[in-house]
């Protein structure tokens, strides 16, 4: 027997080998619960700290608690053995015991039966404890490895269950408490026995100033003091925002960057547009995500409308699901234009177009505009114009850039993709496309999303020139440019600058909104996870609103600033008509922005001077004066219908002047004629007669919105 016990002496196992398997907790920003995650189905949460983390009050309540003699024997108490075996050997039953700190975590790493032999083993184990591992390891063992409750191994897992406090912020009253759970985790647990937890902590109080551990003023102090049980919750708050962080980290308590305000925010919009949108437009999920532009942190991550919802696949992650995202790529497709040398003035024909393989691209109003500048192609999200700059541009180039911008899901050729790619018909991410769009309003600085506070940034990387972004960023955030496809007063005109873009597919399977500020980037995607298309619905209808409620409620809870203008942008008036700086005879004239090293060079030729009007044809001398070609009216909802009118006006015609609107001759004639609005797109022209020839002046193409 001597050799076995100094066997065991000689060659002292560390305890390491047995510690308990941590659990994951997972926590926002703030502290606050989201969820938690157990080492198994049937482990205890357990969430290990270090010795400097735990409560010096609970160090000394433990020690009064549970052996007194802690720092002077050798992981037994001899004199306490020998007081326990005269008292129980006098009652004839256990009244007493005498297990040290060491024992206990010895017990608790490795069971025994509560036998003699059982006892003997814990002692042999106890000593070889105390062999290899210093006092304060064994502590640290001990607060990390003993049952505190129900399911509950530690003194952290047990501070934050019963009193939502991590423990190196116990008090006095609070570790005497908890010191009291591993005598009896069932006996003494404060929300079953209130009242024989406290009287146990009472006494642990006693018999801490006896040993002298307190002083008698933190005796008195700890006596008074209240102390409140947190009810028992069970929070299950971003379940797939923690299924993704645990499953990308190690065990233990995981600080993410989530604001749970935020996310109770986006989710609670998300299920208010789901809700709204109603069964009519069989619409049955969506998703949301908001990132931190200046970190990469994810503020706000709604995977599904209802996890629980297995109607509707409502565990499936639509933050993390591959969708096409139609539109919402376009943005990007322009910032490599403006890369390579393209104006936001340039003019684009919205034309038929047949591209490569016989396909014809339509806009999504199944009309024609014309020659649109690159601003308004972008900002009305126009089609046909999206597929001849991926034919200029080509879309090897264009696949380079949004590999660029972290689009790492699209794996296949540029040739799989084709044209199409302008459109949207690669399959992407939310969390990409959000990612993506932050790093616009960055100014071009990509920087992936990141899930852990207190984690370094991963490494950024430049996806496009600053001055590039910025007139990106200028068109998303141009309510005038988009009024003609969205009208003034679309759910993107918000109290604040603002850039957006949508997207929808053809097929109406997926509807997509992202936006942005300086500071935070939104996103958000509706449809239904079984693939089937909706009925009716677009970007600004469908997911637009959804976006806006959480855009104004990220402005409240983090602000928002204009917009910064970097050096080298310059800004120009130029002819609306032909994109260029003006003549002396363009009748109209709008403010365009450049970058200083891409300046448009001439002037506009579309107008002429008056004497060469004069005599020039009269074909090419008449024109519509007014309204001009692309002009917004509003109606006034104040002003009676019937009052709201604009007067049509002939330039360059004698002579009979009959009009022509929509179509549809016009009863009253000449050189200016009043016309009643109506909402809606509307293309005018005049004929005139001279010389017994009747001359047709080129339309001109105009809006009306409510």
């Amino acid at each position: 027997m001597k050799a076995i016990i100094l066997s065991f002496l000689l060659f002292p196992a560390p305890y390491a080998a047995g510690e308990p398997k941590a659990s994951v907790e997972i926590t926002d920003r703030y502290g606050a619960p989201l969820r938690a995650y157990a080492a198994s189905e049937s482990a205890e949460a357990c969430v290990p700290v270090k010795l400097h983390e735990i409560s010096p009050w609970l160090v000394l309540a433990t020690v009064a608690a549970e052996d007194k003699r802690f720092f002077l024997h050798p992981g037994v108490d001899f004199r306490s053995v020998a007081r326990a075996a005269w008292q129980n050997s006098k009652e004839g039953r256990t009244v007493s015991g005498a297990s040290t700190i060491t024992q206990q975590l010895a017990r608790s790493l490795e069971p025994r039966p509560r036998t003699f032999f059982g006892k003997l083993s814990e002692m042999f184990s106890a000593f070889r404890l105390e062999a290899a591992h210093s006092k304060e390891e064994i502590l640290e063992g001990y607060f990390n490895g003993v049952s505190y409750g129900p399911r509950l191994i530690g003194a952290e897992a047990a501070a934050r269950d019963y009193l939502n406090l991590p423990a190196r912020d116990l008090s006095l009253a609070q570790a005497a408490l908890l010191a009291g759970l591993p005598k009896s985790p069932v006996n003494y647990n404060p929300r079953r026995n209130p009242r024989a937890a406290f009287a146990r902590q009472r006494f642990i109080l006693r018999r801490a100033l006896d040993l002298g551990l307190v002083g008698e003023e933190s005796y008195r102090l700890a006596l008074s003091e209240k102390i409140v049980i947190r009810e028992k919750e069970s929070y299950f708050e971003a379940p797939q925002f923690c299924d993704y962080a645990q499953r990308r980290s190690g065990p233990g308590r995981i600080k993410t960057t989530l604001d749970l305000r935020a996310q109770q925010a986006a989710a609670g919009a998300l299920k208010n547009r789901l809700a709204a949108l109603g069964s009519s437009h069989h619409i049955t999920n969506g998703a949301a995500l908001v990132i931190d532009n200046a970190t990469g942190g994810i503020i706000a991550w709604a995977g599904s409308n209802d996890f629980f919802d297995s109607s509707s696949s409502g565990q499936v992650d639509g933050v993390t699901s591959l969708r096409q995202p139609g539109s919402a790529l376009k943005p990007f497709l322009y910032a490599l234009a403006l890369s390579k040398g393209g104006r936001a003035s340039d003019i684009i024909d919205d034309s038929p177009l047949y591209a490569a393989g016989g396909h014809a691209p339509l806009n999504y109003d199944k009309s024609y505009h014309g020659k649109v500048r690159l601003r308004e192609a972008l900002a009305c999200s126009y089609n046909i114009p999206a597929v001849r700059t991926a034919q200029k541009y080509g879309v090897g180039a264009f696949l380079a850039k949004l590999k660029d911008f972290g689009f790492e899901s699209l794996q296949k050729p540029a040739e799989f993709y084709g044209e199409g790619l302008a459109l949207g018909n690669g399959e992407v991410t939310l969390l990409e496309l959000v990612t993506a769009y932050s790093a616009l309003a960055r100014g071009g600085v990509w920087l992936p999303a990141r899930f852990e506070l207190e984690k370094p940034a991963a490494p950024a990387r430049r996806a496009i020139g600053n001055s590039e972004a910025y007139l990106i960023t200028s068109i998303l955030s141009d309510n005038s440019a988009r009024a003609p496809a969205f009208g003034i007063n679309s759910v993107f005109n918000l109290p604040f600058e603002f850039a957006a873009k949508t997207g929808t597919t053809k097929d109406y399977r997926d509807n997509w909104a992202i936006g942005y500020t300086p500071e935070w980037t939104v996103g958000v995607w509706v449809g239904n996870f079984d693939g089937s298309p909706m009925r009716r619905v677009s970007g600004i209808s469908g997911a637009g609103p959804a976006l806006k409620e959480i855009a104004l409620a990220m402005e409240k809870l983090y602000g928002s600033s204009a917009f910064r203008r970097p050096p080298g942008i310059r800004r120009i008036k130029v002819c609306p008509v032909s994109g260029l700086p003006l003549s002396a005879f363009c009748p109209a004239s709008m403010d365009e922005v450049f970058t200083a090293k891409n300046l448009p060079s001439g002037r506009c030729g579309e107008h002429r001077p008056p004497a060469e009007a004069a005599a020039a044809p009269v074909e090419t001398r008449i024109s519509v004066k007014f309204p001009a070609d692309g002009d917004i009216f509003r109606l006034d909802p104040q002003t009676p219908r019937a009052a709201q009118a604009v007067f049509l006006k002939a330039g360059g015609a004698v002579g009979e002047i009959i009009w022509t609107l929509d179509g549809t001759e016009l009863p009253e004639r000449g050189e200016s004629v009043a016309w009643a609005l109506e909402p809606g797109r509307h293309s005018v022209f005049f004929s005139a007669l001279q010389g017994g020839k009747t001359f047709r002046s080129k339309p001109a193409r105009f809006t009306v919105i409510k």
